[in-house]
């Protein structure tokens, strides 16, 4: 059943936003995400035996994989998982942590808003995921999820204040090349990110954002690099210094603001 909020037809009504403007988007959880974007999309909270069933997917621009409430969240069947992954052929994004818990603040409005813009950007199916759905778009997680494979890496045992997530989330070289952050002041540290998980295997030209510990915050790409293997040592070296001058460029601006 979709679920259609009255902000959208109040915007429809008014000529603020067009049906081309609006997708169609699937959500497997139901919380704030599914507010936040129906404000201007059409959303349809899902269940698993609709995602376990071939083809479900087909009709929608992207699928949202997060949880009910402030719950932990469930993990998908096998069957669902397997779908989910034929069904992203387009830009993925994950918020490794509880960060729909978050949402009503400026800084991560604007981080869901532009994520949704970006997925919605790619060649294909796209694919955000928050919390659950961060751990479980990895190759493998330690929650004993069903694994989608979307993304190479792991992720280990979700928990309070792991992987970092009770810091602030820094901005990385990446990050400051991606549309995702744009708007977005950094650091920043969203008061109700108390939840997450250690990850390891990331390509690090996909983290866009990581906590205080190193640990990646978001993670996003295209489908085509975001599963792709780790780097070589001398890239990854090459790339850890991009993230070293980032990290000083911010420090550069703090200080100068601080002598302002």
């Amino acid at each position: 059943m979709k679920l259609k909020t009255l902000l959208l037809g109040a915007a429809l009504a008014a000529g603020l936003v067009s049906n081309a403007d609006a997708a169609n988007l699937a959500i497997f959880g139901n919380n704030n995400i599914a507010t936040l974007y129906g404000a201007s999309h059409t959303v349809t909270i899902v269940s698993d035996a609709q995602l376990a069933t071939a083809g479900f997917l087909s009709s929608f621009d992207a699928f949202v994989y997060t949880r009910d409430g402030y719950s932990f969240g469930t993990g998908l069947s096998a069957a669902a998982a397997a779908n989910v992954k034929s069904y992203v052929t387009g830009n993925i994004i994950l918020f490794n942590g509880d960060f729909q818990d978050d949402i009503g603040t400026a800084s991560t409005d604007a981080l869901f808003n532009n994520a949704l813009n970006f997925v919605l950007s790619g060649s294909g199916g796209g694919y955000i995921g928050e919390y659950t759905g961060s751990f479980a778009a990895f190759s493998s997680n330690a929650n004993g999820y069903s694994p989608i494979g979307l993304v190479n890496g792991s992720a280990g045992i979700s928990g309070y204040h792991q992987g970092g997530s009770e810091g602030e989330v820094n901005i990385t070289a990446a990050g400051l090349a991606s549309p995702v952050m744009a708007g977005v002041g950094f650091p920043y540290n969203p008061g109700a990110v108390e939840f997450g998980a250690d990850a390891s295997g990331i390509n690090p030209a996909q983290v866009l954002a990581t906590f205080d510990n190193g640990n990646a915050a978001i993670v996003a790409g295209n489908v085509g690099n975001i599963s792709a293997g780790v780097p070589e040592p001398a890239t990854w070296a090459m790339m850890i210094m991009g993230f070293g001058l980032a990290g000083s460029a911010i420090r550069r601006r703090r200080l100068q603001a601080a002598l302002a």
